[in-house]
């Protein structure tokens, strides 16, 4: 599954989730969250790098951390860590952590390990830090078992399917340069039961949560998005 989010075709299919996206996103955030300028920041599976370049570009001092990028595309300033989050130690604390684009909980089998890793940002946050976990609404994800999509020359071919535990998907590159690939996502299942229970046994506040980037309240029915506000308290 590394494979396929460091790979070109992953940016050329989600090339819609753009930084004019992230950028909406972060100016919600720190609107809501009343951040500062020099506020630190870390992303956590920063990927290409969109989210982290957003919060930089807004002030904050931004540590990002991929285990699949070995080169995001990050300004100067920017600290990166290729390095796996179940292990990683950071040198610092935080006021802000952001888990974005469904990147909490991708490749995970078990609620143990969501557990440890929710654990783990907990305890790199400082007090009155916040957590921001931005998942998908499993209720309003693509329901379509298979679609193709071409993107210039190049053909995707895309199988959904679940079982109780995890949603999957099965990506088929036909690319006339370069031959077929074969790559595939996993993602755990989760509620927003189910991230208020993991966010509650970290020792987090669930304040709220919102269901899209503009910051509009969660709808079960309607929602494209999950995304969980939990603030460590002083303790």
């Amino acid at each position: 599954m590394k494979d396929w989010f460091a790979s070109p075709y992953y940016r050329l299919l989600y090339a819609h989730r753009d930084d004019q996206e992230a950028e909406r996103f972060v100016q919600s955030l720190l609107k809501r969250l009343e951040l500062k300028e020099g506020t630190y920041a870390l992303d956590a599976g920063c990927g290409e790098g969109r989210y982290a370049r957003a919060l930089a570009r807004a002030g904050l001092v931004v540590d990002a951390v991929d285990e699949a990028f070995a080169h995001p595309n990050l300004p100067e300033g920017v600290r990166f860590f290729q390095a796996d989050l179940r292990t990683w130690q950071p040198d610092r604390s935080y006021h802000l952590i952001g888990s974005f684009f469904t990147s909490f909980g991708l490749g995970m089998t078990s609620w143990d390990g969501l557990l440890r890793l929710m654990r783990r940002f907990s305890s790199w946050l400082q007090p009155t830090g916040w957590l921001v976990v931005d998942y998908l609404n499993i209720y309003q994800r693509n329901p379509i078992a298979y679609e193709e999509r071409q993107v210039g020359e190049i053909v995707f071919r895309i199988q959904r399917w679940q079982d109780a535990f995890s949603l999957y998907k099965r990506i088929t590159v036909e690319d006339p340069a370069a031959g077929k690939h074969v790559f595939e996502e996993q993602v755990f299942k989760l509620t927003q039961g189910d991230l208020t229970g993991l966010a509650q046994r970290a020792g987090l506040t669930v304040v709220e949560f919102w269901g899209d980037y503009e910051a509009g309240p969660f709808d079960i029915e309607k929602s494209p998005r999950l995304i969980l506000l939990a603030q460590k308290p002083v303790s």
